[in-house]
């Protein structure tokens, strides 16, 4: 597994601890838990090594998968060495005593659940069903999905296998793994793109579906007692809410649906993490100590593993509450789970569990038979598990009650019907879950009838409220397709929550393909139970899968477009609420830009939301055959639009597509919606049109925003506006303009700026005349223009070793881009002035040793802040923000450990040891001679949006000679340098300043 995902980008080499870790006998000994709870060891080496994954048969005995093919995965399928074991407490003691082998030499194992009648595992490239004989032995494998990538995974493998409410198979992917899913034998072009998020598996109907996508590294995945799911996600924000059909940030990358214009954020606003570089957060190997900034926040930014604690044995206070294992802080975590008026949120309370032992290193937990808690500890040092080398010879599992716990003696599998009934409102979640999945295997194997009749007479409207949830979800798993019989119960129903399960399971119904869904689903869209936060949550949910649902290939039916229509009135009453949270949007928006809905329509609703109206335009004129006649029908009902913000929002769409694509052309149309609304007292729309006017290349809207610029008794910032929009354009004839412009203080740094657009042999020459009189802030500019081309570039070093430039104002972010010029003589010549970029991890270290022994705390002391952040904004603020100042390029410095010297140090001197997949720079270089360099933003087949140190540039894709990805940060190398002792002095003090 678990390189974890910043370990893997970030992991530098260590030394192996020489120290073991504590011994197996003494290690529940050394645990700290609250009063009143206990914890043992209910397995170790050698009984189990390198747990990774484990679940419980009908029996309560634990089934584990032993990863030691880790880190060195098999690529070919062959030598496996991975192993399933059964650990067994006969005597009921709360340790193992019975170990058996179930299967040996597994390939790249890294998850596991049981049920109808086998064992899933992720395999990758495969999801596997092993089939099991009532003496647990396995028979011939089944590969159910193939696709899932190993090639580059590392340790972003798919794992968390887990049962869910409805029935399917639910699991987690990474970032890295950038899989095609599909069954043995499925063409590429119908295969699923999927990595990071949660998917899905129908274990009957073998029904493949993704339900949400973005975090990172998820590793756990569980459901609350409302049915609600949550997911560990590997690095910084620990805990997301996953509601079917979202979309959540990503750590980098491009969702697989390219009209997602916006994400949903985590569930969190906190982070078990102090802030500052990855490997400060570890745990001391000698003294098992962790930093105090750490150690208070939570431990620090690696999770693995969620347990939502639904069992009768610990107190109630945990109830409902989640278990993660902290990596770096080797440690469990406890987060409340609170509803909120967009969703459900996590709510920070105490650590749960503190090892003691810096060899711990939580993967899974889970609740138990008897409501106790099991975690298991992979057992090694650091987040890699060793970078090449594993330690397989570790491993344990331990069990932590509340007081005394009988042990479990009975067999889910062999309680008659009317038992499993019963068990479904067990309080232990536990055993519920289990008779479940043994109601839906029975209900498979032919024995509906009876068994549909109990659950539906338990379904009353007097009975308790979870307790009639999970009769639904019993249901609803093992007979989808008697929706309509539910539905006649669920209709007599006052209760909200259980309608809307019904919603969930009835998509449940559609994605499997089933028949009849037109006439259930007509009958629930005519409920109105939108009136309440989680009910619009779930509706707005479940109509955005929907609405995916119903165009995929595999239930396409004649219906499909009365589908269509239909679940676009689960919205309509919502899109006229005023107010709605960010994330409620973005989900309408999801289930909007999947339809077949027109602007047109969407106007009709009268709907006062700006986001819709942008994201609907944008996916409309990037979809249709016709794009020009789609624009033409959006401006044809320009007026129809409810108010001046949504028309900027459609002006905006517009916009962004032609700086993507450029395959618009102005209209008729377009004319007569500028011609009214040009004299608009609203400046924001009369902006857009502006922007909307230049894209087309209008000549009237071009002249008409020349003469605005250069008309001095327009505000600056509104002239500041249409300089840069017109250089970013390269309008003809600007230029000459733009170097005598250079001399007006009030719009001169977009000017300096918009040159960088232009080859004109005078642009060096001008700017280098008035050098001395720009601010700092526009001398980082005129750098940045003049390092754009080779010629200028020349004139640049010229001016430096004349003196008329200062050396320190080169700085090596620049003077790396003058080297990627391709020119061996302009290389020659920044060597020769400037000197030789500062390289290689060797360098780095020796400015690490030399800064150290320079900055002690005495001449610290003596150094100038205000020069330092004078020095900052100069250096620095092009690319990271602190205090609320700087651009956000690189990464937030305010939070960070910017107090420790070492910090400072390894980020500036050595940046590129340690580049995570966001801040890796890629080079392009233009067919007009220039070059920009930045990280990728947004990539479409038309364009890309790079991001450089000053600016945001959509460049054509047809106006790139040649492109580079390096592995280089964004942050250059030899920062310091280029500076004076004194300088570097005032700029650690002041980044070091509170």
């Amino acid at each position: 597994m678990l390189r974890l995902f910043f370990a893997l980008l970030f992991c530098v080499g260590w030394v192996q601890a020489a120290d073991k870790p504590v011994p197996v006998a003494e290690a529940a000994g050394k645990m700290k838990l609250p009063p009143g709870f206990k914890v043992s060891c209910f397995a170790g080496e050698p009984d189990v090594v390198q747990p990774i994954a484990f679940t419980f048969d009908d029996r309560g005995r634990m089934w584990v998968v032993e990863c030691l093919m880790y880190p060195k995965w098999s690529q070919d399928g062959k030598g496996g060495k991975d192993r399933v074991v059964i650990l067994e407490d006969t005597d009921g003691d709360g340790k193992t005593d019975k170990r058996t082998v179930v299967l040996d030499g597994g390939v790249n194992l890294s998850g596991i659940e049981l049920g109808f009648g086998g064992m899933y595992l992720c395999s990758s490239p495969n999801l596997l069903f092993i089939p099991l004989d009532e003496n647990s032995k396995p028979g011939k494998p089944e590969i159910l999905l193939d696709g899932w990538n190993i090639k580059d995974a590392k340790h972003n493998v798919f794992n968390s296998l887990v049962w869910g409410p409805d029935g399917w198979l639910y699991g987690c992917n990474g970032i890295q793994t950038k899989s095609r899913v599909g069954r043995p034998g499925t063409a590429d072009k119908d295969r699923i793109p999927f990595d990071c998020g949660v998917w899905k598996f129908h274990p009957t109907r073998k029904v493949f579906e993704v339900v949400a996508t973005g975090t990172t590294n998820p590793w756990g995945l569980d459901f609350d007692e409302h049915g609600e799911m949550f997911i560990t996600n590997c690095v910084i924000d620990h805990l997301f809410h996953i509601v079917p059909g979202g979309r959540y940030t990503r750590m980098y990358g491009q969702d697989y649906n390219p009209h997602t214009y916006g994400y949903m954020g985590s569930a969190v606003d906190y982070k078990h993490w102090g802030g500052g570089h990855w490997t400060d957060g570890r745990a001391d190997l000698k003294s098992g100590a962790l930093k105090k900034e750490h150690d208070d926040a939570g431990g620090g930014h690696a999770h693995s593993g969620a347990a939502i604690y639904l069992g009768d044995n610990f107190p109630k206070e945990y109830r409902n509450t989640l278990f993660t294992a902290n990596i770096h802080g080797n440690r469990l975590n406890n987060d409340g789970l609170e509803r909120t008026k967009s969703g459900m949120k996590g709510v920070r309370r105490p650590d749960f569990l503190f090892a003691n032992d810096p060899w711990f290193r939580g993967i899974a937990v889970k609740q138990g038979p008897n409501g106790e808690l099991f975690c298991s500890d992979w057992c090694d040092t650091g987040e890699c598990h060793n970078y090449d080398v594993a330690d397989t010879t570790n491993g344990r599992i331990y069990r932590i009650t509340y007081g005394d716990v009988k042990p479990w003696t009975k067999d889910v599998s062999k309680f008659t019907d009317e038992e499993l009934v019963n068990a479904v409102t067990s309080q232990n979640e536990w055993l519920s879950r289990k008779a479940r999945r043994v109601l839906q295997e029975r209900a498979d194997a032919g024995r509906a009838e009876e068994i549909k009749k109990v659950i539906l007479q338990s379904i009353a409207p007097e009975a308790n409220l979870d307790r009639q949830m999970r009769y639904i979800w019993a249901f609803g798993a093992a007979f989808p397709k008697d929706f309509d019989a539910l539905m006649k119960r669920l209709q007599d129903m006052p209760f909200r929550n259980h309608q809307l399960w019904g919603m969930r399971l009835l998509l449940s119904k559609i994605q499997l393909g089933l028949d009849d869904t037109f006439e259930a689903y007509e009958q629930f869209v005519s409920m109105k139970l939108m009136d309440t936060p989680e009910g619009r949550q779930q509706y707005i949910s479940a109509a955005s899968e929907l609405f995916v649902a119903i165009h995929r290939d595999h239930i396409r039916s004649q219906k499909t477009q009365l589908l269509d229509r239909s679940a676009f009135r689960l919205l309509k009453n919502l899109l006229t609420q005023p107010v709605m949270h960010p994330d409620t949007m973005l989900m309408i928006s999801y289930a909007l830009t999947s339809s077949a809905l027109t602007l047109p329509e969407l106007a009709a609703t009268e709907s006062p939301h700006p986001i819709l109206y942008n994201h609907l335009t944008r996916k409309r004129l990037a979809t249709e055959p016709d794009p020009n006649k789609e624009l033409t029908d959006i401006l044809e009902n320009f007026p129809v639009i409810p108010n001046d913000e949504c028309r900027v929002a459609v002006l905006q769409g517009i916009a962004e597509s032609l700086r993507e694509s450029r395959v618009l052309k102005p209209s008729d149309m377009w004319r007569a919606v500028y011609g009214k609304y040009q004299d608009s007292k609203n400046v924001a729309l009369k902006q857009q049109l502006d922007d909307v006017g230049l894209l087309f290349g209008d000549p009237v809207v071009l002249e008409m925003m020349l003469a605005r610029v250069k008309d001095s008794k327009q505000p600056a910032a509104e002239r500041s506006r249409l300089l840069t929009a017109l250089a970013g354009r390269k309008t003809n004839g600007f230029t000459p303009w733009l170097l005598e412009t250079i001399k007006d203080i009030s719009v001169r740094g977009a000017a300096i700026r918009g040159l960088a657009n232009y080859d004109d042999a005078k642009t060096p020459s001008a700017l280098l005349a008035e050098y001395k009189n720009f601010s700092s802030e526009e001398k980082a500019d005129a750098v940045v223009t003049l390092c754009s081309r080779a010629s200028y570039a020349k004139a640049l070093l010229e001016a430096i070793e004349a003196g008329t430039v200062p050396k320190g104002d080169l700085g090596a972010y620049n003077a790396r881009q003058i080297s990627t010029l391709k020119d061996k003589l302009l290389v020659e010549k920044l060597t020769k002035v400037w000197g030789e970029l500062n390289t290689g991890t060797a360098a780095g270290k020796a400015s690490i040793d030399k800064y150290k022994k320079l900055l002690n705390p005495d001449y610290l002391a003596a150094g100038n802040a205000a020069n330092g952040k004078a020095l900052f904004t100069k250096s620095c603020a092009t690319c990271h923000k602190l205090h609320g100042e700087g651009q956000a390029v690189g990464p937030e410095l305010t939070g960070s450990q910017r107090a420790n010297l070492d910090y400072v140090l390894e980020n500036v001197c050595t940046p590129n040891a340690v580049v995570p997949f966001d801040y890796k720079m890629t080079q392009f270089y233009l067919k007009d001679g220039s070059s920009v360099a930045g990280l990728v933003k947004k990539e479409t087949k038309d364009s890309v949006t790079v991001r450089t140190v000053n600016a945001e540039v959509v460049i054509s894709v047809k106006d790139i000679d040649e492109r580079k990805s390096t592995n280089l940060s964004i942050m250059p190398e030899g920062l310091f340098d280029v500076m004076k002792t004194e300088e570097v002095r005032d700029l650690v003090k002041y980044l070091q300043a509170k």
